[in-house]
């Protein structure tokens, strides 16, 4: 039976908020994660062991976390492939578009 725990945190020490899911092996060695903003419900990373992936994890975290609340993907031009992939796979909705002047979002408007 999988088992998957909830707290909030940061990103590994970057000072964010965010909402995250986990799973451990008996172990108690981590096999997945998903990070969730705080403010905007977004998916700020998810994470498989490389040994685990295709097992569903990911899919089953996303699942617990729609469970609790909204989630959203993030935009289309901030997803890596594996992300993009990710949200077409489980679908569901995208985060609003906000004001960013970061790369991507410069590169989407060229």
């Amino acid at each position: 039976m999988l088992t998957i725990t909830t707290r909030t945190g940061d990103y590994y020490g970057d000072g964010s908020s965010n909402h995250i899911w986990e799973t451990h092996d008996t172990d108690g060695q981590l096999i997945a994660e998903l990070y969730v903003s705080t403010d905007r419900h977004e998916i700020m990373n998810i994470w498989v062991h490389d040994d685990h992936r295709g097992e569903g994890y990911a899919r089953a975290l996303y699942e617990a976390a729609t469970g609790q609340m909204d989630i959203f993907h993030a935009p289309v031009g901030h997803r890596s492939p594996e992300g993009n992939a990710f949200a077409e796979a489980v679908g569901g909705p995208t985060v609003a578009p906000y004001p960013c002047d970061c790369y991507a979002c410069d590169s989407l408007e060229d």
